[in-house]
């Protein structure tokens, strides 16, 4: 979804083509944000979830030879969240002490 985005955003000012597959539960909202961005989506069926996604970008990439962000593969990701996000959250408490963490994912 976010991730969606930047690339649609990045490829509309650098006027390239873009594709994003997403799995059919995933955010409406997002889906209309990239093609309004000018980005073809691909709706994967649920069933398969995120793993249907990344199957159909990988068998699309290979059959056309485009370029794949592979978000997922990349230790910059996890990285870039671990540097980032995870103090964001830990700011957020002010200090208060964590008890429990209970956590939703999008698209694991």
């Amino acid at each position: 979804g976010n991730t969606g985005i930047a690339l649609a955003m990045v490829c509309a000012a650098k006027g390239y083509p873009c594709v994003i597959t997403m799995a059919e539960p995933f955010s409406v909202e997002r889906r209309r944000i990239m093609r309004q961005l000018g980005a073809k989506v691909i709706v994967t069926p649920a069933a398969g979830k995120g793993t249907g996604m990344v199957k159909k970008a990988q068998e699309l990439a290979k059959k056309h030879g485009w370029f794949q962000s592979r978000q997922f593969e990349n230790p910059a990701n996890a990285d870039y969240h671990a540097r980032s996000t995870g103090p964001e959250i830990l700011r957020d408490f002010g200090g208060t002490p964590i008890d429990y963490f209970v956590l939703g994912y999008g698209t694991g």
